[in-house]
């Protein structure tokens, strides 16, 4: 089992040494924390590196996959290959009958991965879901960059990934000379950070993930991640996935009013127990009164408890997504100049991220951004 614990900068980091070396990586790690993402943002920052264009293969039409094959040199390509769907004569394909020789007619995305000017990543997510005949036949694949006849150009380099035994995956043990083949690190979950230009807080901020939950989860970081208890018969538990994918999408569009809307919402996504928790943060921001602060910042510096920080934080979020004009604007500002740095930080962002031209076109107008422009603008504008 891999050692090396590493966190998503230093996989990202770490995905782009892999790619210029060719050596195949496998990346290990609990369900939901984001080993996907990372690889992507990788494949997609390698891309800027070598002044192509991102495409995730997976993800365009056939016609658009022959465009692309067709100027190969101008993209750089993520490719998701799940051997757990495949079967062995998948990887090599189908003998052509056609005159005396047989020549093996190969599948299309190994045809890709052979192109001389092809240039991208090759991404063998939740390889050990794969039974061990098919694991069997990608040994050429991963170690000599070649399966039968045909080999991956230098372009293309190898990152596989897969849960753990303990995490109760159902996964397949990999055969020695398999993970033989790899280099092996272990992908820390997430972690919530007071700083949010860092960590969890700083993705979900870059990712748009509803404030509401980003707020929570500031106060409550335990429950960025919880398995479910043994013997409990949750389906939907904690992770950062299931959080910042599919609890924020769910929640989006429903107010703060509508509680019982979306405590069955997180519910469906996060657990009966989380969504309780966070629908009673909610709940406990309402009792907050927002326009005293409004109207004398310096009140904000006698709270103490971070719960009610957050929860003030939160509710600047909802208010200016109503009123969003320059002077509500500046209370706001006005509001962060009161604040510890990674609360006005936080707040400002929501803000920012709300409509970034406008907060830009207001800022820039407003006296009282003179005096925050040094110390936060490199994190909004």
């Amino acid at each position: 089992m891999a050692v090396v614990k590493i966190d998503h900068d230093q996989l990202e980091y770490l995905t782009g040494i892999h790619h210029k070396s060719k050596i195949p990586m496998f990346v290990w790690g609990e369900t939901g924390i984001g080993k996907s993402d990372s690889i992507r943002k990788s494949a997609s920052d390698l891309a800027k590196q070598h002044g192509r264009k991102f495409v995730e293969w997976n993800k365009v039409s056939r016609d658009e996959k022959r465009v692309i094959e067709g100027d190969l040199d101008k993209y750089f390509i993520l490719m998701d290959i799940r051997l757990s769907q495949m079967d062995p004569s998948d990887l090599k394909g189908l003998p052509g009958l056609d005159g005396e020789v047989c020549d093996w007619k190969i599948p299309y995305w190994l045809h890709i991965l052979t192109q001389k000017d092809a240039m991208g990543i090759a991404f063998f997510d939740e390889i050990n879901l794969a039974p061990p005949s098919i694991q069997a036949a990608a040994y050429q694949l991963i170690l000599d960059r070649s399966l039968g006849e045909v080999s991956i150009v230098d372009g293309i380099s190898l990152v596989a990934a897969g849960n753990r035994v303990e995490d109760k995956a159902n996964v397949f043990d990999l055969p020695l000379p398999l993970q033989n083949r790899f280099t092996h690190v272990t992908l820390e979950p997430p972690r919530i950070s007071d700083d949010p230009t860092k960590g969890w807080t700083k993705w979900a901020l870059d990712s748009g993930v509803d404030p509401r939950i980003v707020t929570f989860l500031q106060a409550r970081p335990s429950f960025l991640s919880m398995p479910p208890k043994t013997g409990s018969n949750e389906r939907a538990f904690c992770t950062p996935r299931s959080w910042g994918k599919y609890c924020s999408a769910l929640i989006k569009d429903i107010p703060s009013s509508q509680l019982k809307t979306i405590n069955m919402l997180a519910s469906c996504a996060v657990g009966g127990a989380a969504a309780s928790e966070f629908t009673s943060f909610l709940k406990f921001q309402k009792k907050i009164d927002l326009q005293k602060f409004l109207k004398d910042p310096s009140q904000v510096k006698t709270l103490k408890e971070l719960d009610m920080l957050y929860a003030l934080v939160g509710l600047v979020d909802e208010h200016y997504r109503e009123h969003h004009k320059k002077e509500d604007l500046d209370k706001i500002l006005k509001l962060a100049d009161n604040m510890n740095d990674e609360f006005a930080i936080l707040m400002l962002r929501f803000v920012r991220n709300q409509n970034k031209l406008s907060f830009r076109k207001n800022a820039l107008q407003i006296k009282s951004w003179d005096k925050l422009a040094d110390k936060y603008g490199k994190y909004l504008i």
